[in-house]
């Protein structure tokens, strides 16, 4: 009888404690018991698409998601010299499989990049130091970045180095912010509108067994309020990730799989896949058996 008395007395504490944390982030099982509403397999290439309709951080969200094995090969890519180009297009003129937006850029020059961007060891653009806002602070906008090295990706987090994306050991870096996530920890948010405030974010992570997640969640629509960078981290969070870092987000939001936009580009302000923005950079995942063609 008092065997039978405590395995009953342990359901109950095993339950209490599992609606304690229910209550604390009642979020967190609501994401994680979610089943996709779309989804595709290409190559050992994973993507599924999540809708929320007002039960996720309460609110409409639709979350696109891309989990890749390590057997990839990633690039980072620009834009053609004096042009800006959409994410689609630079993937469909390497033949990825996969394809995010990058980091942050200024429209109305001939490059645009504001952030540091280096491309098979060449420095493209440095981080922009001069512009006088706060909302282009380093410690925002610049304090991680994608490193790849010998096709491997890697999420690197800001020092103390004065200049510190130019010590990077890597091919291909480009620095974006703010990070999210560091050897499984959440990273502190600041409280600036930019982190506070919902948007359309794109944001790439790594799981301890070496899979990248590319993450969009779609915003400014009525089917999908967008999230907070503290959200995102807990989505990355959620998806397992070690490492996670934001990357540009609002129009420029952009996630290409096989050829094709799966998310909902907010540009042309409609929930469907049109309203795609051009812009200064992006993370491209090709097979290793493609080989860039010669000129």
């Amino acid at each position: 009888m008092r065997k039978i008395f405590n395995i009953i007395a342990l359901s109950l504490l095993v339950a209490l404690f599992s609606v304690s944390l229910l209550a604390q982030n009642p979020d967190s099982l609501t994401f994680v018991t979610a089943k996709a509403v779309a989804n595709a397999e290409k190559d050992g290439i994973i993507f599924n698409n999540y809708l929320f309709e007002g039960n996720l951080f309460n609110s409409n969200q639709c979350i696109s998601v891309l989990e890749i094995p390590a057997a990839f090969h990633f690039d980072v890519v620009i834009a053609p010299e004096g042009t800006l180009v959409g994410t689609s297009t630079l993937a469909a003129d390497l033949n990825a499989i996969a394809a995010l937006n990058g980091s942050f850029f200024n429209m109305r020059t001939p490059y645009g990049g504001v952030t540091y961007t280096r491309v098979e060891g060449t420095t493209i653009s440095d981080n922009n130091k001069d512009v006088p806002t706060p909302f282009w602070s380093r410690s925002i906008r610049q304090n991680g970045a994608v490193a790849i090295l010998y096709g491997d990706l890697y999420i690197v987090k800001a020092d103390q180095l004065k200049n510190w994306e130019k010590y990077i050991f890597a091919e291909d870096v480009l620095t974006s912010g703010p990070i999210l996530m560091v050897d499984g920890e959440l990273e502190p948010q600041a409280p600036d509108k930019f982190n506070t405030n919902r948007h359309p974010r794109t944001a790439v992570g790594k799981r301890s067994n070496g899979t990248v997640v590319f993450v969009v969640v779609d915003g400014r629509l009525p089917e999908a309020a967008g999230v907070s960078t503290t959200e995102l981290s807990l989505i990355m969070s959620w998806l397992g990730c070690r490492d996670a870092l934001n990357l540009d987000g609002g129009g420029s939001s952009t996630m290409v799989f096989d050829g094709n936009i799966v998310n909902h580009p907010s540009d042309n302000k409609k929930f469907d896949h049109q309203g795609e923005r051009v812009v200064a950079n992006a993370i491209l995942v090709q097979s290793l058996e493609y080989v860039v063609p010669s000129e």
